[in-house]
């Protein structure tokens, strides 16, 4: 008995520099913490959250005129009784020229979907009903919205035919990719297109490129390949102002399940360049089901088109999702009303979180949230989770940047909210610190093998493609390609 007791005192008495460490390791990470002045950049100071409105948005989406089910106005009439304000039809290799007129097709690319498609009439709708719509006339059963919706004009989704894998990104107010297949990998081209032609641009489900096995869940929570974090940081880096930025979640989520930790990976390379891509999530929606799945909600002073674009380019807005297939909840459930038949949908059912207020405190380092149907809320820096708190009750959370967090933040945060009908993305807050600067980040051009083949392509084209008329002919009639209005453009 006197043994252990003995023991025990032995062992207390051992463990007392250990303890005395790990409270001086807590007490000077603190201490090292609180004499730092943070210089929070707020993507949403200028909003003005008594009189903005918060529109919900769909920026990536199909009709029959690519590769999905729905004619033009049934398309419309869905968006519409689902209450959205603002709706970017971004059909493959499609320009979409108003929901009132009949795009210019690729054909090719309706016959081989042709399950989807039926290869059926694509109905635009009248200019009657067209500006119902736009001026919230139109009769709804289901909408509450008051307001009519914009029709983004020209959206279309690029390198709509890739090999290998999907390299697909959406242009938006760009009159560049009508019918132009694309090159595997090759995210600059019509990257700088759409840019020339005085468009902006947005990187869709890049986890489709970046995995084989897109569906598989091994990849959850593991870094992604840093040539990706490097291709996409020098993509956004050298189109400053025109690629706005990424999808972070689409439709269920099985496919991008890693884009957010990718997302967190190009930051680090981009912040310290003066570049903030924002996280954008959208449906890709090709059948009724899927119309809900993820959204944007905008925040402006009223729905107008410059409103609109202003908000995309600033990231004044944020991302909705009914889904997650990575580390946020480790899954989580359809939204209510959904079925795998794709007959019927519950307009009414969506309670998803969303913010309504959001408050930073310059003087005292910390951000605060007001929001509702969450009750948790997660910060991230450099793509590690920071804080978590869970159980909120009364849609109120903050950050404190001088408390006792997991780990220390550094170049931003952003924060999600999760409730039971969903999860909604926060936009990054840089973080400068008063008297320091950022540690400087190469970041160099990928020559890689879509790098290659672009140049391989476009010698072959000139060589035997761009003045041969029968290949003319092949580009029209099956790409909706009009190789003599633009003889001067890559294939």
């Amino acid at each position: 008995m006197f043994k252990k007791m003995l023991a025990v005192i032995l062992a207390g008495i051992m463990a007392i520099p250990f303890i005395g460490v790990s409270v001086s390791a807590s007490d000077e990470k603190t201490a090292r913490n609180a004499d730092k002045n943070y210089i929070i950049t707020n993507p949403y100071e200028d909003v003005d959250w008594d009189t903005w409105g918060a529109y919900k948005a769909q920026l990536h989406c199909h009709t029959n005129a690519s590769d999905g089910y729905l004619p033009i106005h049934e398309f419309v009439q869905m968006h519409y009784d689902l209450n959205y304000d603002i709706v970017a039809l971004t059909d493959h290799g499609t320009i979409n020229k108003g929901w009132n007129v009949e795009p210019d097709t690729v054909p090719l690319l309706r016959l081989i979907k042709k399950e989807r498609t039926h290869m059926a009439e694509i109905i635009p709708l009248s200019e009657e009903e067209y500006a119902s719509y736009l001026n919230g006339t139109a009769p709804s059963e289901t909408r509450t919205h008051e307001n009519g919706m914009l029709d983004v004009p020209k959206g279309i989704e690029l390198n709509m035919a890739t090999p290998i894998a999907d390299c697909h990104l959406t242009g938006y107010f760009s009159d560049y990719g009508q019918g132009l297949a694309g090159v595997f990998g090759d995210y600059e081209t019509p990257t700088e297109g759409v840019k020339k032609n005085g468009g902006i641009s947005m990187l869709s489900h890049v986890g489709e490129y970046v995995y084989t096995d897109k569906d598989s869940a091994d990849h959850v929570g593991q870094l992604v390949d840093d040539y990706y974090a490097e291709k996409f940081a020098k993509l956004f880096i050298d189109n400053q102002g025109s690629s706005v930025g990424m999808g972070i979640n689409s439709a269920t989520d099985a496919h991008t399940r890693c884009d957010r930790i990718l997302y967190d990976q190009i930051l680090q390379k981009t912040i310290p360049n003066g570049v903030v891509p924002w996280s954008f999530t959208f449906s890709d929606s090709h059948n009724v089901r899927s119309l809900n799945d993820a959204y944007t909600m905008h925040l402006m002073p009223e729905l107008t088109m410059d409103n609109f674009r202003t908000s995309m380019e600033k990231g004044q807005f944020f991302s909705i999702s009914h889904y997650s297939n990575g580390v946020e909840l480790n899954g989580m459930a359809e939204m209510p009303g959904y079925n795998d038949d794709c007959d019927s949908v519950d307009y009414n059912s969506d309670t998803t979180p969303m913010v309504t207020r959001l408050t930073v405190n310059q003087d005292n380092d910390t951000i605060s949230v007001e929001g509702t149907n969450f009750n948790m809320i997660t910060w991230v820096s450099n793509g590690n989770v920071i804080l978590r708190e869970t159980d909120i009750t009364d849609g109120k959370a903050t950050l404190d940047l001088h408390s006792e967090l997991l780990d220390e933040p550094y170049l931003y945060v952003r924060f999600y909210l999760t409730g039971d009908n969903g999860i909604c993305y926060s936009q990054p807050f840089v973080l400068n610190i008063e008297g320091e600067e950022f540690a400087p980040v190469k970041v160099n051009k990928v020559y890689d093998v879509p790098w290659f083949l672009r140049k391989l392509v476009t010698v072959l084209d000139v060589v035997f493609f761009r003045y041969n008329p029968i290949v003319w002919v092949f580009k029209y009639f099956a790409l909706g390609y009009d190789a003599l209005e633009r003889i001067s453009d890559p294939f």
